[in-house]
């Protein structure tokens, strides 16, 4: 009888303890969270991303240009310090429209300096200015056609002049001389030509 109530109670106690192993963990327990992936911030500006960068050039940045003459060489004669009469002389003829022309192949003017006109016999400019048939001529024999810097006037032996004669021209060394004339200052460029300083009035023959 002992044996058969033993048996029994054996088999409820094993249940008991095996009904408390399968409880259900506590609801408030919290999930464990994985940990985050390791990522390390990236500067906003930086995407990664080399070809979205400007790359420098390889060259250097063009040097500008020297800045092209705006002024006609009418003009040009007129803004010279040392080359007012010869610019009042020519606005008294119809060479003042000639040379404000941009069509042709421009020209080179030679321009005396005021002592040079000043070095002329008394009265001389005067005389030209009540002949102005005469005065022309003079003018015509200060004007090359054609755009000439130094180098290139100095490559004639003669030059031809608006006034249909030719002048001399010869190179002394470092000096160019026109007509006798030398050239004491040179390439001054105007926008249809060049202008060239020099110290003596060439009078046609």
């Amino acid at each position: 009888m002992f044996k058969v109530l033993l048996i029994p109670a054996l088999l409820l106690l094993a249940c008991k303890s095996d009904g408390a192993s399968s409880t259900p963990p506590d609801a408030t327990a919290q999930p464990e969270t994985p940990p985050a992936d390791d990522v390390t911030p990236q500067n906003p500006e930086d995407n990664g991303d080399d070809a979205s960068k400007p790359e420098a050039s390889a060259d250097a940045p063009a040097k500008p240009g020297p800045a092209a003459a705006t002024r006609d060489v009418l003009a040009t004669v007129e803004g010279q310090a040392n080359g007012k009469t010869f610019a009042e002389l020519i606005l008294t003829t119809d060479l003042a429209k000639q040379l404000r022309s941009m069509d042709g192949a421009g020209f080179t003017v030679l321009v005396p300096t005021d002592d040079a006109f000043k070095s002329l016999p008394k009265g001389q400019v005067e005389k030209w200015k009540k002949n102005p048939a005469e005065l022309e001529r003079v003018l015509k024999y200060h004007i090359v056609p054609g755009t000439h810097d130094v180098g290139k006037l100095g490559n004639f032996r003669t030059a031809p002049t608006t006034l249909g004669m030719d002048v001399d021209v010869k190179v002394e060394e470092s000096d160019v001389r026109v007509g006798g004339a030398k050239l004491i200052e040179t390439d001054i460029k105007a926008s249809n030509g060049y202008v060239h300083i020099i110290d003596k009035v060439l009078v046609p023959r």
